[in-house]
């Protein structure tokens, strides 16, 4: 999909040597549609990756405060957000155009053409919704600050006289909607095309108390400020949308993905069992004062900025504590529980999908018992979602290992009644005086007790066990793959 060439590019400066490498990011599409609010509570932004860590360039002294930065993308406009933490929030300038980088503040550097990185376009925003714009490009002439089309923003504190510091400060966001129409004269198509290649920096600027500055990008010496385009990350424009979410409007894709890094969460995974055991279960189980992390159900808190939260600051009125874990230890933790939570969906299983369904309807014989999408069998359960319900490891054990106790609904039963009728299935439901049998032939049997002359229940599951050794090699990876897609939904 991309265009270019590797992964990191290396600025080297005759002064300094090497730098850091640029950054890189990858814009998806919007999921569904956002209202500048400055709340981030729509799925779309909920769907969207983290641009990652901030880097203190010029770091003294002080609380390191991290800023979570996103952006996605439509046909028609460009989005960004910042969620600042911040213990010492304080803004004063309310002049358009004036000097909103004293305040705590973020920024947004972009240069849609990256081979003429020095035309730039600014926006900064502090932190009661005052703006400055300038437009650094070659062939823009009317003065030191710029108006751009169309664009809407809010901020936390939008339209306060001020924010003076409080002891109750935390976080402050800024969001903000740009029309793609402000780049055409720089970029090269406009839309963007799938895997098109901007430079761009975010920021973020303290105010009176612990005045750090971060960036997205690393800036190195001998460059000095944000305003060093050479320093600038690269972002690339995809057409896939955010968390694996159809685009909205329309009807295709398929669920959230969870999405986490596996060397991550194997760190992650270390660090809770040293930090998280007196509580919680180890690996992830149900501890004696809090409930299990890992098991297949649903979650008050399951975005990595709603982890992060729950793990940082605690959860007020319950017994979970603020952690000290350094910032980094705590994204490894939350990459772990998405692991623990994580089903087949979000797993990329190798195969072929579209040969592992044939699989399934023919030499699997799955299809016989078991209805994908409307077709197929009723004798089992619909596998319409099984790829967003179970984990991989499940469906591999199902396969072939089974469970030792058929599961309620699922019991093998055998009734011969007084009539002579031999009826082979499952029980689905039984009274004192009555049963429900989904037989064999695709049928639900209702009996009453004076009907059976005989009832049978058998101990081992219709479902059979050893797929893996009935199918060649290729044959179950691509079942797998097959089945590992089925996601209608999240549970």
């Amino acid at each position: 999909m991309r265009k270019y060439g590797s992964i990191f590019a290396i600025l080297l400066f005759a002064a300094g040597g090497f730098a850091q490498p640029l950054k890189e990011y990858t814009i998806e599409r919007a999921s569904s549609p956002i209202t500048i609010d400055a709340q981030l509570d729509e799925p779309a932004w909920r769907d969207a990756k983290p641009m990652g860590d901030f880097v203190f360039n010029w770091f003294q002294s002080g609380d390191k405060e991290q800023t979570v930065a996103k952006m996605l993308w439509d046909d028609d406009n460009l989005y960004v957000s910042w969620y600042v933490r911040d213990k010492h929030i304080s803004a004063y300038e309310k002049k358009r155009h004036g000097p909103v980088s004293k305040d705590d503040c973020v920024e947004i550097f972009i240069a849609p053409n990256p081979a003429k990185v020095k035309n730039y376009y600014t926006w900064e925003i502090n932190a009661i919704g005052t703006a400055l714009n300038r437009n650094r490009s070659d062939w823009y002439t009317l003065g030191a600050t710029w108006e751009p089309e169309g664009v809407e923003y809010r901020a936390t504190y939008q339209g306060a006289e001020k924010k003076d510091e409080d002891p109750a400060d935390d976080h402050w966001i800024v969001e903000i909607r740009v029309p793609l129409r402000n780049f055409v004269r720089d970029a090269a198509h406009m839309p963007p095309q799938d895997g098109d290649e901007w430079r761009l920096n975010v920021n973020r600027i303290g105010g009176k108390t612990n005045r750090q500055l971060s960036s997205w990008s690393p800036i190195s010496p001998p460059l000095q400020g944000f305003h060093s385009p050479d320093a600038f990350g690269r972002v690339y424009f995809s057409q896939q949308a955010a968390g694996g979410r159809p685009n909205a409007g329309s009807r295709r894709g398929g669920p959230r993905r969870i999405r986490f890094d596996v060397a991550e969460a194997k760190a992650g995974g270390e660090i809770y069992n040293r930090s998280c055991t007196m509580c919680h279960g180890l690996n992830g189980d149900a501890g004696d004062r809090a409930p299990a992390l890992g098991a297949q159900r649903r979650y008050l808190r399951s975005t990595s900025d709603e982890l992060f939260d729950a793990i940082k600051n605690g959860i007020k009125g319950t017994g979970m504590p603020g952690s000290p874990l350094p910032e980094a230890d705590i994204r490894k933790m939350i990459a772990y529980i998405h692991s623990l939570r994580a089903t087949a969906v979000d797993v990329d299983v190798p195969g072929d999908a579209e040969r592992g369904q044939r699989v399934f309807e023919s030499k699997g014989n799955c299809s016989k018992c078991h209805m994908v999408a409307g077709r197929g069998g009723i004798l089992g359960p619909d596998l319409s979602s099984i790829g967003a319900e179970r984990s991989l490891a499940s469906i591999k054990e199902t396969l072939t290992t089974g469970k030792p106790v058929p599961p309620r609904g699922f019991q093998p039963v055998r009734v011969t009644t007084v009539t002579g009728q031999k009826i082979h299935g499952l029980l689905k439901n039984q009274h004192n005086t009555s049963y429900q049998v989904i037989g064999t032939d695709d049928k639900l049997h209702l009996i009453t007790a004076d009907q059976i002359k005989e009832m049978k229940l058998e101990t081992k599951s219709m479902m059979p066990t050893g797929v893996d050794k009935m199918l060649s090699a290729a044959e179950y990876q691509d079942l797998l793959a097959y089945l590992s897609r089925l996601a209608r939904s999240r549970r």
